[in-house]
């Protein structure tokens, strides 16, 4: 495996007549040099029916200089279809799926299941799924918990990065990396988020900035529900996400076009000004509770 930090991913021949450049920032302590826009892998990519298009986006994503792939094994059949997507250029991305296992055993097997299903013999970095409550974060820690696993995993160089990920509660994330070193923490921003009550802006931010970790963002687009005429353009909302001072936006585009529009606004990200990030806040307000609201109440 090549090393992120020193190497640009090989062009693939995907026949993509495009600038390949996009913007990159250090993932916090893991010293990898990552591209601001990220590959979620739910909605489309998680359709086997739809398997055809979403090999389409996974490989001109990657060819246009996406190589951090987001999957998770709750995703029905997104890690089959990245296996298959991924066949032959394994070596050019930076592979990550998520356990929801809180036992030390069921993670395990979910990690042992990732691996044959994405077609790998180790992943670039795996994630604690949604970690919303205070008993899940006992049952990780017990001794016989998930963590372990995690931790396992690492000493014997599966994996090489732990990640955490969360979109109710930030301070269930807060705890959790108060009692392991986690390499990442994934969390959800957009312009709703920060009139939320649990809003991931307020602290939890500036607390993750200084453990060092690398921040990846979700939620970006709302699920789907601040698009559209009338609320915010695609360049707008990634735009506010990347002007605060997180490393990744990792986002599911549901079609080629929707992946081009999105590579296209990283490829011109310019950071907004305070002014103008409190206006898109603003202008998010009165969806706060179809957008925060609906994803801070998912277990």
């Amino acid at each position: 495996m090549r090393s992120f930090c020193e190497h640009e991913p090989a062009i693939l021949g995907y026949n993509i007549l495009v600038n390949r450049e996009l913007p990159k920032r250090v993932y916090g302590k893991t010293g990898v040099r990552m591209p601001i826009l990220s590959l979620g892998g739910a909605g489309v990519l998680q359709e086997k029916n739809r398997k055809r298009e979403a090999l389409e986006i996974i490989r001109e994503a990657v060819d246009s200089g996406v190589y951090y792939l987001d999957t998770a094994q709750q995703y029905r059949d997104s890690e089959l279809i990245f296996g298959e997507a991924i066949a032959g250029i394994r070596e050019k991305v930076f592979l990550s799926t998520k356990s929801a296992a809180r036992d030390y055993d069921g993670a395990w097997r979910d990690l042992q299941n990732s691996l044959k299903r994405l077609r790998t013999d180790k992943l670039e970095q795996w994630i604690v799924h949604h970690v919303s409550y205070p008993h899940e974060i006992d049952r990780l820690f017990a001794p016989d918990g998930a963590i372990k696993a995690f931790q396992q995993a690492k000493e014997q160089k599966i994996v090489k990065s732990i990640g955490i990920s969360g979109h109710n509660d930030p301070e269930m994330l807060k705890t959790a990396m108060e009692r392991f070193p986690f390499d990442m923490v994934l969390f959800p921003l957009n312009p709703t988020e920060p009139h939320h009550p649990r809003a991931f802006t307020k602290e939890f931010l500036e607390y993750a900035r200084r453990k060092g970790v690398g921040l990846a963002v979700m939620k970006v687009m709302g699920v789907g529900r601040l698009v559209g005429e009338g609320r915010f353009t695609v360049s707008e909302l990634f735009r506010y996400a990347l002007s605060y001072p997180i490393h990744t936006a990792v986002i599911l585009p549901n079609s080629l076009r929707e992946l081009r529009e999105l590579v296209q606004a990283a490829r011109e990200f310019k950071p907004l000004s305070q002014s103008e990030l409190r206006a898109l806040e603003e202008r998010g307000k009165p969806l706060t509770a179809q957008v925060a609201g609906m994803y801070h109440q998912w277990p």
